[in-house]
């Protein structure tokens, strides 16, 4: 018995091998958290950047760069980024081919594990996972967008406002609509008096989020009612319901008057 308890124990042993030695005088070279997660470039655009940072700064350094794609040359990425003495960030330059409009890319870059810490708790990383796409988004009117809920006093406030429009998807847009980068209010729209907003279905609402972050309430949302646009005034009219989580601000109606089409 005592036997094949030793039998059965050596069995049960596991051989591992042991973590790689990592450079202990390595600079921390990683993607800095300013690097937006998905990537989007104009219908123009033949490149995007992307900032490396390093935790170490002292000395001049050059780091290998690795790129995995399954998308051949399409994306030209440096093999290498580097740094002068005292310099902490440095923003590489990728070129792009001929990318489908509108449809998205992955790809990864990895910085050379030599210069990484692997086994430090870190909020930032070494390899980078790449999604961009190339919208159609292409300006078809300037106009005046006109609000009052944002207002430092009862009336009514307006800025200048591009409205876009995307031949594929069919789809109008005023980018980053309430000064908010990447809240944007969509619609569809033929020409006559109705339009049909974008957004997430709430009941008989559209909802979209206006980058308006309330301290105490959180994220303020535009619940957008029955739009509809005037050819006499050239003005879309777009009721909304302006909500946070815990309830509504109100309903005030913004406007969008187009001033010149493009």
């Amino acid at each position: 018995m005592s036997v094949l308890l030793m039998a059965t124990a050596c069995e049960d042993e596991i051989t591992r091998d042991p973590s790689p030695e990592y450079n202990t005088s390595s600079a921390n070279v990683y993607f800095a958290s300013s690097n937006k997660a998905s990537i989007v470039i104009g219908v123009e655009a033949t490149n995007f950047e992307i900032t490396i940072a390093r935790e170490k700064t002292t000395a001049a350094q050059t780091v290998k760069l690795k790129t995995e794609s399954s998308f051949g040359d399409l994306f030209t990425v440096p093999e290498s980024v580097t740094f002068a003495a005292g310099e902490a960030q440095k923003v590489i330059t990728i070129t792009c081919g001929e990318m489908e409009l509108m449809t998205s890319y992955h790809f990864s870059i990895e910085i050379d594990g030599n210069e990484t810490k692997p086994y430090v708790a870190q909020t930032v990383y070494p390899r980078m996972e790449v999604n961009i796409l190339k919208e159609d988004f292409k300006p078809y009117a300037n106009g005046l967008y006109w609000n009052v809920f944002f207002a430092p006093g009862d009336d009514y406030i307006s800025w200048p406002l591009t409205l876009e429009y995307s031949a594929i998807s069919t789809t109008y847009r005023l980018k980053d609509t309430w000064g908010y980068a990447g809240y944007n209010v969509t619609f569809k729209w033929d020409g006559g008096s109705s339009v049909t907003m974008g957004g997430t279905a709430s009941g008989s609402y559209k909802v979209i989020k206006t980058g308006y972050v309330h301290s105490k309430y959180g994220m303020v949302s535009a619940y957008f009612g029955t739009c509809t646009y005037s050819a006499a005034n050239k003005e879309f009219t777009f009721p909304i319901t302006w909500r946070v989580s815990a309830g509504s601000f109100g309903a005030y109606t913004d406007y969008y008057e187009i001033k010149t089409l493009l």
